[in-house]
């Protein structure tokens, strides 16, 4: 991945109001003005929401056989809007912890796979686009600009925080990919490489605890809008005799599949780190096969290093947890096979 886009991602993460690390004590203290300026405007939308019933979605479906369907919308506008204040207040308040962790991490190896993050960009880039257009072009007839901006604003927040995530597992799994490349290349098990696979499972678990609320919140706020999108079905699209098709069209391809579809990737990347934590094991017990089958006799120092290695891993293996519920891999994902 080049320079230019990771530096676009970091304004992009920046802007959402996701991130407030900056090497810099004078750009951090301008991030963390931005951020309470969002965070100031978001109490404002939560405080007329609870006190004058003001509603905040953008379709004009005040008819009373749509009160049920819009009253959902609101709610699910509301969730979206609490989780992207749980990540401003994260992001002001671990902006320490999280330049400390970013400063730890070295940038992507050329040697890790960067397709599903090339696809993660292009939906990225696609759904904002396409957002921004239909948010500006229903707001010119309904004059709710601003309300439609902020609704676009604080999903993909949320939804970016996938992308976010996942850009941090791959520069953990490039970590793991050199020191299996280092292993490959004929270097012996020592103290060295044992400190550098903890320091990795360090960084993989600081992880975790930074953002795995979020993302259980991003995963609650998908089965939401799964009832959501499943409720337009079959009781809009049945019961009442309207043509609703754009409304279900909108709700079924932005709201539902981009965020499937970014949860699996990340769970993919996830699992794609946990994968080479067991080859790097798998390696570990080869190459202390082959000095025995080369030298004809148990090198007593190796033989000890490498069991201990392989056992340091097999007893701390590099995983992605979400607040200690679950872990995130493809098999969490599937629902079958254990964490």
């Amino acid at each position: 991945m080049s320079r230019r886009t990771l530096r676009f991602l970091k304004v992009y993460f920046r802007v959402l109001a996701i991130s407030c690390s900056a090497q810099k004590r004078a750009s951090q203290g301008l991030l963390s003005a931005y951020l309470a300026l969002v965070l100031g405007d978001m109490l404002l939308q939560m405080w007329k929401y609870f006190d004058s019933g003001w509603h905040m979605n953008d379709f004009q479906l005040r008819r009373q056989q749509y009160l049920a369907f819009v009253k959902i919308l609101d709610a699910m506008n509301v969730a979206y809007l609490l989780a992207h204040m749980v990540m401003v207040v994260q992001a002001l308040l671990w902006r320490n912890q999280e330049r400390i962790l970013l400063s730890q991490l070295p940038p992507i190896d050329v040697g890790i796979s960067l397709t599903n993050m090339r696809i993660h960009l292009a939906v990225d880039c696609t759904i904002t686009g396409s957002a921004l257009l239909l948010g500006v072009v229903n707001s010119i007839p309904a004059n709710q600009m601003i309300a439609n901006m902020r609704y676009l604003y604080s999903t993909q927040a949320v939804r970016a925080r996938c992308l976010q995530v996942a850009l941090l597992v791959l520069r953990v799994d490039s970590q793991l990919v050199t020191l299996q490349t280092q292993m490959s290349n004929g270097r012996h098990c020592n103290l060295e490489l044992r400190a550098t696979y903890a320091h990795i499972v360090r960084l993989a678990r600081k992880i975790s605890d930074l953002y795995g609320l979020s993302v259980l919140l991003m995963n609650m706020l998908c089965i939401g809008d799964f009832i959501m999108v499943c409720y337009a079905y079959i009781v809009l699209w049945e019961i009442t005799d309207s043509n609703l098709s754009w409304v279900l069209l909108w709700q079924g391809l932005y709201v539902l599949l981009p965020t499937m579809m970014k949860i699996w990737i990340l769970c993919a990347a996830c699992h794609n780190c946990a994968k080479h934590s067991e080859q790097l094991q798998t390696l570990i017990s080869g190459a202390c096969q082959e000095i025995r089958s080369k030298h004809g006799i148990d090198m007593g120092v190796n033989r000890d290093q490498s069991n201990e290695f392989a056992l340091q891993i097999m007893q701390n293996p590099v995983q992605f947890n979400v607040c200690g519920i679950y872990h995130l891999n493809l098999k969490t994902l599937a629902g079958v096979g254990p964490d």
